[in-house]
């Protein structure tokens, strides 16, 4: 009997295909026909569920985004993790570290809006950063390290403050024109880093470092 799979099967696998020829040739040099021959599927299958490969590379994103947060959500990811610092820079990193793997694909493709894709990414993680890191500044509190009074305010200040200045500053420099929220927030980790030490009093002994080598799983 044959076995017949669904349309979202089939639309994952097509996605999951064409990620890693986007990976591996690069999302220019990939072409659909590329895919299809890898799959050993007709082009016709393909358009019944996309209309390109921009579409492709955008699904892609949406679902990095859901994949990212879902992750960040299980009770059992930051388990062992060490202290609360310990934990927010895990949080920041991950996201840092996923965002960035992404944007490998985006910065090499010229059609697509590559910072408005990049920042999706992103962007739709930002509320679950905010209850993370709620979480954690109440769990720093406990432990000592922090003397935060204002757990939600310190995190919503410092997550959407963030995205508000990367705004104003893209506004007001050409030459931010193209930079993602992931690599403008790289760029400045440590004085970001600095700033949320002093929101939240942390003990001078501890220290954040959010930048994307310091994922350690």
């Amino acid at each position: 009997m044959r076995n017949s799979k669904t349309a979202q099967e089939r639309r994952k696998e097509i996605m999951d295909v064409a990620l890693q020829l986007f990976l591996e040739k690069g999302y220019e040099k990939t072409s659909i026909k590329d895919i299809t021959e890898k799959m050993h599927i007709a082009t016709g299958l393909f358009h019944y569920y996309f209309h390109s490969k921009e579409d492709v590379l955008i699904e892609c994103a949406a679902l990095n985004s859901q994949m990212i947060t879902e992750e960040l959500e299980l009770e059992t990811f930051f388990d062992g993790k060490g202290n609360a610092v310990e934990k927010i820079n895990l949080l920041m990193s991950q996201v840092l570290h996923n965002v960035s793997e992404k944007s490998k694909i985006i910065k090499d493709s010229a059609k697509i809006n590559q910072s408005l894709l990049s920042d999706r990414i992103i962007c739709t993680t930002l509320d679950i950063i905010v209850k993370k890191l709620i979480e954690f500044i109440e769990e720093g509190n406990q432990e000592g390290i922090f003397c935060c009074h204002y757990p939600k305010e310190a995190a919503e200040l410092f997550v959407y403050g963030f995205q508000k200045r990367f705004q104003k500053e893209k506004e007001r420099n050409e030459a931010l024109k193209d930079i993602t929220l992931s690599e403008y927030f790289v760029k400045n980790e440590k004085k970001f880093a600095e700033l949320f030490s002093h929101m939240l009093c942390m003990k001078k002994e501890y220290g954040f470092e959010f930048g994307i080598e310091k994922v350690c799983l």
